[in-house]
């Protein structure tokens, strides 16, 4: 046994593995109901191989910790899908909603790679990351052939390079305000279309939801994401540019819910910790200061959205 081999976990590789673990769980068991329900047949192909790699993921995570001597995750189960129920979302949804799930997989991998020192676990993260950027490929593919993909705005393309002289480079507020940077329009415009998809999410589960304080808690959700997306709207608005959001979106009159309170509330409570690196992400590349104190208020309101969210899991016994 080499010497690395005998070093234990560190407390990066446990909290990145734990991590996966449930938000994999969890996206089985969304994909579960989704492919009971899926009509198209290329959408539902997509599905398919997501739901293929999501348990991939936990078979090769549970032989890691066991191997580890490590506990396998409480994580969601076939009691958290409620095959019984009806069909919350549209096969476009679907589709969108496995789109962002997938970027956001990607991105999480490649963040948290950094935190892995063991070889072997960081050849695991790699071609989980591989196996979900293949998957982006071919869901971005299908979108664009079913009409469903959004492109950002375009801008004129640069045919000189030239150079930031003044610092009002920087003004949002007062004095000279410059036109946003090929950057501020991208960040914003993936906002726009994220919150758009969490928005239908949240919207569906606040109408099966059957706890009252988890009901208020996504409706509460709803407010939120309408009133950020409205802020972000105008900003592109003042620009003259436009805010392009899917449209084939459907949210079916069901009332029973496909799932369980405890993996709703988890799954929002989790977007919304997407969301706070979201925004942070995005005043890392806007210079511009009314852009950089949009996003810090996001940021304080989402991250405090998503906090409550947490202890309304704790108070219920769902956190581990």
């Amino acid at each position: 046994m080499s010497e690395e081999q005998k070093i234990g976990w560190t407390s990066g590789e446990v909290g990145n593995l734990w991590n996966i673990y449930m938000a994999n769980s969890m996206a089985a068991c969304m994909f579960k109901h989704f492919l009971l329900h899926v009509d198209d047949e290329e959408i539902k192909d997509c599905l398919i191989t997501a739901d293929q790699l999501s348990k991939k993921i936990l078979a090769e995570l549970e032989e890691l910790f066991t191997a580890e001597g490590m506990t396998i995750p409480n994580g969601f189960s076939d009691a958290d899908v409620n095959e019984q129920a009806p069909r919350l979302f549209s096969d476009s949804f679907y589709l969108n909603y496995l789109d962002m799930m997938v970027k956001y997989g990607a991105l999480y991998y490649s963040v948290a790679l950094p935190g892995f020192s063991k070889m072997e676990l960081r050849h695991s993260i790699t071609n989980i990351n591989i196996s979900s950027l293949n998957l982006s490929n071919k869901v971005t593919e299908m979108m664009l052939k079913k009409g469903l993909h959004v492109r950002p705005p375009y801008i004129p393309i640069t045919k000189e390079t030239s150079f930031v002289e003044k610092q009002s480079f920087f003004n949002g507020y007062f004095g000279d305000k410059r036109s946003l940077s090929a950057m501020e329009i991208t960040h914003l415009f993936l906002n726009i279309q994220v919150n758009a998809i969490k928005t239908i999410l949240v919207m569906g589960f606040s109408q099966v939801a059957k706890k009252e304080e988890v009901r208020d808690y996504f409706l509460r959700g709803k407010k939120i994401n309408i009133k950020q997306h409205n802020t972000l709207s105008q900003i592109m608005y003042k620009e003259d540019l436009p805010v392009s959001i899917p449209s084939q979106f459907m949210i079916t009159d069901s009332t029973e819910a496909p799932y369980s309170d405890k993996l709703m509330l988890f799954h929002i409570s989790n977007l919304s910790s997407a969301k706070v690196r979201n925004f942070g992400d995005s005043m890392a590349v806007s210079p511009r200061h009314d852009l950089a104190a949009t996003y810090a208020r996001f940021l304080i309101e989402t991250a405090n959205f998503a906090e409550d969210g947490a202890n309304i899991q704790i108070q219920n016994g769902w956190m581990e």
